[in-house]
């Protein structure tokens, strides 16, 4: 029964597509620094940065993607964190104490135009 099993993973590995390393290559590791990059300072982006060094370290391809497939789990756990974390309540005719309101005493916000 083991023998079938591991006639059928090594079936599996062998098709272009549905390997577990399909999608992500060593060669996105420059790509994966500018995501990184653009991303808020916190727990999950210090991770990602951490094991993409371990990724340009890596001395074998396999390593190099287990180590990407890591960076790409917490670079999307940091991401949808700062997407919570940027929902800025914009002025309205009620709230001119919000950023772009003519009450609102702080800096300025993207997205908020002044609402006088």
């Amino acid at each position: 029964m083991d023998f079938i099993r591991a006639t059928l993973v090594a079936a599996l590995l062998a098709i272009p597509g549905l390997a577990w390393g399909a999608g992500i290559s060593c060669s996105q590791i420059p790509d994966a620094q500018n995501y990184l990059n653009g991303l808020r300072p916190g727990p999950n982006t210090r991770a990602a940065q951490h094991h993409l060094d371990l990724a340009r370290a890596a001395r074998s391809d396999a390593q190099c993607v287990s180590e990407l497939r890591i960076v790409d789990r917490y670079a999307k756990r940091s991401a949808a964190l700062d997407r919570r974390a940027t929902r800025v309540l914009c002025a309205d005719a009620l709230h001119q104490n919000r950023p772009g309101g003519s009450d609102y005493r702080g800096p300025p916000v993207a997205g908020c135009r002044p609402t006088y």
